[in-house]
């Protein structure tokens, strides 16, 4: 291995080892100062990180039934970015719903959706992307659907990565409320698609935001905890 080599795969490792999860959360009051933090380059470095998404590793093309319209792309994943406004545009929608049931006073989804910490995640973020994967029809758990969530998986951590070569902070949540059929249909999403995780982005905290770190970091112990060199 050269030099070039040597150095390529050390802030590679760097990178990996430095990458964390970071929950980040807002009063959605201070939303406005957050989304003035957003600057027009971020969106290349949104770009960007897209870009290395794309490069994950994937086993089969995703089924006929899910390239039917402009994202027509082969892998088994489909991302969908919210920008800061669109963000603020689901906020409003989020709220919204909450305001419906408390008027009725039935206190259900939307209302609890908003009392949790959602609202503040997504206020905090600079942008959050909705990433599904495409399950083969008929819908079940086969071998081939377990590919097409491995391949998704891996499109994420190289986001991840990525995220964090710009030393950005990132969040892979399992979603709640996002995960509703509803708030598909309000962003424009497919039913056929099915939520892997709403992902958060932040180039910059605010100073009043609360970032909380992933509880599992120092919790993974040495390889001989999980790896086995099999000897026959």
């Amino acid at each position: 291995m050269n030099s070039g080599s040597k150095h390529t795969a050390s802030v590679v490792k760097q990178v990996i080892e430095a990458r964390k999860t970071s929950k980040v959360l807002l009063p959605i009051e201070l939303r406005t100062e957050q989304q003035a933090l957003w600057k027009p380059e971020h969106l290349e470095c949104v770009t960007e990180m897209l870009q290395c998404a794309a490069m994950a590793p994937f086993h089969k093309r995703a089924d006929e039934v899910h390239c039917q319209d402009s994202l027509n792309a082969p892998m088994p994943w489909r991302f969908h970015v919210l920008d800061p406004q669109a963000c603020n545009n689901l906020l409003e929608y989020l709220e919204s719903r909450a305001l419906a049931e408390t008027q009725t006073q039935v206190e259900a989804k939307w209302s609890r959706a908003w009392q949790s910490k959602i609202k503040n995640m997504v206020a905090a973020s600079g942008v959050l992307i909705q990433v599904t994967w495409l399950p083969d029809s008929p819908h079940e758990f086969n071998l081939k659907n377990i590919e097409h969530v491995a391949a998704a998986g891996a499109a994420v951590q190289n986001l991840l990565i990525a995220a964090q070569s710009h030393d950005w902070l990132s969040y892979w949540s399992s979603g709640g409320i996002l995960r509703d059929e509803e708030v598909f249909d309000f962003l424009g999403i497919n039913r056929r698609e099915q939520l892997l995780g709403s992902v958060f982005l932040s180039p910059q905290s605010h100073p009043s935001a609360r970032v909380i770190d992933g509880g599992l970091r120092d919790e993974r112990g040495e390889l001989d905890g999980w790896v086995r060199w099999v000897s026959t």
